[in-house]
């Protein structure tokens, strides 16, 4: 085996996550923190896809002594006169590393708790030590220079991430940031005492509550605080100056009814603080030895609670991706491939996610600015023409209404599966009560499938092509195979074989139905996934379905994420 050093620059999940990955495939990572820790971070509410890498990374136990508040789902006053909704986490436990909870967190604390671990294993750390300067120009190793003044040295290794956050020194130097048009918002947030006013299944839960100007994240953490942040336009920057930050804060959040109704006459504890820097992508992910993981690479609007899970997954696909490097250097510009697309589709769902969330939101709440901005009303926004999910949207129907409208009803249909009985947040509240709602759709998007008398596959080939899985267990990168067809089309959910190729290929000369057709996946041995399988290749657009009449059935196209249920990439 091929053992190489690797430079990581940020000490935060991130960093850590990639070191403790590293160092268990057996590399030599050293991680390098401008920050003394602990020190003070938001992005305190996890979902369950981080827990599970953690879990098999070995820290289970430490979380556990920790006593961080249980997540159990996100639960949403989206909209205005809406029943308020949740998301619940519930999943069957497939798996050790399938979690049905997450954790809400002190940053300070959980993140003292991953360093402490990365230093009992044996890694270097470096703390109080930026990295000044990267230089990735040599195409065999990377240098960089680390230190304060006169003691900074400049150090070699085989490979360089940099979980720096956003303002990591290598994702500078790249000039590859590119800021999103469409989410133009900024945070503004403080800390209240106020023990969680819930007991059963909303205690611990995280809320996101909409009003005029924006919404609001309520964060119940230990020791009875509640992390309350709001999310207004960028426009509102002058106000804040103006007014100063703690003014700001405390009218706006006034203009929020329903959050002060959770909030009550609790009394704000802690400083008032704003981050500006907001939505943003990179051209590139990683190239050559060099890989951008976290907040260096991507940051998008935390509706969902997806920072952290950003940085955790794309740091074990980062150390996942330099141990197959340091083995097979010829497979290198494939794996560099499989890393960007990897990353950029997991970014574009969560951005896909929020704009159909932020649309509807837009059509309930009184006409704001905020609101207004956030709205997709045509398919030709001109603010999403980077984003490839936008691009398949506008391209599924003729001039782009239906496909639209379509979209905005994606963000209606999850709220109904997750809708309360009471118009108000009640302790009556149980998550088994969502449970007629989810057997309901279950049944609709089942007899509509079962409507497919003729499966057609689009393309005249069915084809099977390379590309990468990270094993869950050993974190290693495999290469597998996934279905294709000649215009480039694919499915990359799940790695198939010759067999299911075989049976995908009688499509292109026989008539075969929907149920026909997940008998014959079955038999093949994918007996839980067959169902799955075609749903993602006709959410793929290489299946179109039928009926009898020969009209096309139409499924809609699922808001999906990384991170819940089984929808772990990592």
């Amino acid at each position: 085996m091929n053992r190489s050093t690797v430079a990581i620059i940020g000490a935060g999940p991130a960093g850590c996550t990639a070191a403790l990955t590293l160092h268990r495939l057996g590399h030599t990572p050293v991680v390098y923190e401008r920050d003394t820790f602990p020190r003070y971070r938001v992005g305190e509410s996890f979902l369950p896809g981080s827990l599970s890498i953690f879990h098999r990374l070995g820290l289970q136990d430490r979380i556990d002594a920790a006593g961080f508040v249980k997540k159990p789902s996100a639960t949403f006053l989206w909209g205005r006169d809406e029943a308020p909704w949740t998301f619940s986490f519930t999943t069957p436990r497939t798996s050790p590393w399938v979690f049905d909870h997450a954790i809400q967190v002190q940053r300070k604390e959980f993140d003292q708790l991953l360093l402490d671990e990365v230093r009992e294993r044996g890694i270097e750390v470096h703390e109080n030590t930026p990295v000044s300067h990267v230089d990735i120009a040599d195409p065999d190793r990377v240098s960089l220079t680390a230190g304060r003044g006169e003691t900074a040295k400049r150090l070699e290794f085989d490979f360089v991430i940099d979980a720096g956050g956003s303002n990591g020194p290598l994702a500078r130097k790249l000039d590859v940031r590119r800021y999103d048009e469409f989410y133009k918002s900024f945070a503004i947030w403080s800390y209240f005492r106020r023990p969680d006013p819930f007991e059963g299944d909303l205690k611990g839960t995280t809320y996101s509550i909409t009003f005029e100007d924006g919404w609001v994240w309520m964060i119940p953490l230990k020791d009875d605080l509640f992390s309350v942040g709001l999310v207004v336009d960028r426009s509102k920057a002058s106000e804040v100056k103006q007014a100063g930050p703690e003014r700001f804060y405390r009218e706006t959040l006034a203009k929020a009814d329903r959050a002060k109704e959770i909030l009550g006459d609790a009394e704000m504890v802690e400083e008032v603080r704003v981050v500006h820097d907001w939505s943003y992508d990179s051209e590139v992910y990683s190239g050559g030895r060099y890989f951008l993981s976290g907040d260096s690479a991507c940051f998008t609007d935390p509706l969902f609670s997806q920072g952290v899970h950003l940085a955790t997954q794309s740091a074990v696909s980062a150390a996942a991706a330099i141990d197959r490097i340091a083995q097979r250097e010829a497979e290198s510009d494939e794996v560099h491939a499989w890393y960007n697309r990897a990353y950029r589709e997991t970014y574009e769902q969560y951005h896909e996610f929020l704009a159909s969330f932020y649309t509807l939101a837009s059509f309930t709440e009184p006409e704001s600015e905020f609101w207004s901005k956030r709205r997709i009303s045509a398919s030709d926004d001109g603010r999403l023409n980077r984003k490839r999910w936008f691009t398949r949207l506008a391209a599924s129907s003729g001039d782009g209404t239906l496909s639209v409208a379509d979209f905005r009803d994606r963000a209606t249909t999850m709220m109904s599966i997750g809708r309360h009985q009471r118009m108000e947040l009640s302790d009556e509240f149980t998550d088994d009560e969502l449970n007629p709602a989810r057997v309901r759709w279950i049944s609709r998007l089942t007899k509509r499938l079962n409507r497919i008398k003729r499966l057609e596959w689009n393309g005249a080939e069915v084809t099977l092509k390379p590309y990468y899985k990270v094993d869950p267990e050993t974190f290693r990168l495999e290469p597998k195979q996934v279905l294709a067809n000649e215009d480039g089309l694919d499915m990359i959910k799940w790695p198939l074989e010759e067999r299911h190729r075989q049976i995908l290929s009688r499509l292109l000369k026989e008539e075969v139905g929907y149920k026909e057709l997940i008998r014959e996946l079955s038999d093949a041995d994918q007996q839980e996934l067959s169902s799955q399988i075609v749903i993602r290749l006709m959410e793929a657009g290489l299946l179109t379905g039928y009926d009898k009449n020969g009209e096309q059935v139409v499924i809609q196209d699922r808001l999906r994420f990384d991170g819940v249920g089984t929808e772990y990439e990592v």
